[in-house]
């Protein structure tokens, strides 16, 4: 489906859950979007945070809400909420591509998106209790281990010892004619669910970040594992944004601006991965992680 196309659609869903609500409260304190002006800005923050996320394979959320509080004055309450439903339209796009290529294990994805949806629930209730300080450090750190990861870890290659000495149970056919089989460790998978979904309601980054290699762990193939978790995050975030719309903390014109361009920010990511050496990019946003950590560090002292 062309970008131009899901665009599109993604705005009409958008309008359908979200439209004709109070999202934000009346006591939020950051910049609100003036006119032609004011929307070009957010619009191609937006395509940044798609491009990064998309080249890192992870989503945008982790690099979205630092923005969302350093650059317009987000509270850690609103940033994480409106992350959320952006998070939701992108994998939402993501989602149609991998319906396509047929790699989602949807038996699975529906699972393990039972046992998320109460863990982000309980995240984003704990999360009304952040202030800037404390949020700003856990996010930090959350930062750094992502730098860490890029710099230092090749590849996530530990599959538990049940995937790897019980015959395949579940047998996935995609589009190019490839047979993924897999036996998954369900009980690790599902305790781990439970703890991503937590994260994904305490941080507004959606899960990806954690769920993909969690689910390579369990003996799920990379490319399976990274479809599933797309049309997991769907499903989870959209819980997500109900909470955060009854708690009214989602701006929905940075939702919608953000998420035209996180929408073509992943489009064109996808395809600038393809062409350039992925440890340049690991390391170049590696170091773009490290100094937006330094700063909301900074920001707190």
């Amino acid at each position: 489906m062309r970008p131009a196309r899901v665009t599109a659609l993604l705005m009409v869903i958008a309008a359908a859950l979200l439209g004709g609500c109070a999202f934000t409260r009346p006591e939020a304190q950051h910049d609100m979007i003036q006119g032609f002006l004011g929307v070009v800005p957010v619009v191609l923050t937006g395509v940044f945070v798609g491009l990064i996320g998309t080249l890192v394979g992870a989503g945008g959320g982790f690099i979205l809400v630092p923005i969302l509080l350093i650059m317009y004055g987000f509270t850690p309450q609103h940033a994480i909420g409106t992350s959320t439903a952006v998070v939701f339209l992108n994998a939402l796009s993501g989602t149609f591509s991998y319906m396509s290529q047929e790699r989602i294990d949807y038996g699975l994805g529906v699972k393990f998106s039972v046992v998320a949806v109460p863990g982000v629930v309980i995240g984003a209730i704990v999360s009304q209790s952040f202030n800037m300080t404390v949020f700003s450090i856990i996010f930090a750190l959350l930062l750094m281990a992502v730098t860490y990861t890029l710099v230092f870890v090749d590849e996530f290659t530990l599959v538990c010892a049940k995937a790897q000495s019980e015959p395949a149970t579940r047998v996935v056919y995609d589009s190019s004619g490839q047979t993924h089989t897999y036996n998954p460790d369900l009980a690790v998978g599902y305790g781990g669910s439970f703890l991503v979904g937590i994260l994904s309601g305490l941080l507004g980054v959606g899960g990806g970040l954690m769920h993909v290699p969690l689910m390579n762990f369990i003996g799920i193939p990379i490319h399976i594992a990274a479809a599933t978790s797309h049309f997991i995050i769907v499903i989870t975030s959209f819980f997500g944004v109900m909470i955060f719309a009854g708690m009214k903390t989602i701006d929905l014109d940075y939702t919608v601006f953000l998420g035209i361009g996180t929408i073509l920010g992943a489009y064109y990511g996808a395809r600038l991965a393809m062409s350039v050496n992925s440890d340049v990019i690991k390391k170049v946003i590696a170091v773009l992680l490290l100094i937006v950590s330094v700063k909301l560090i900074i920001g707190i002292i």
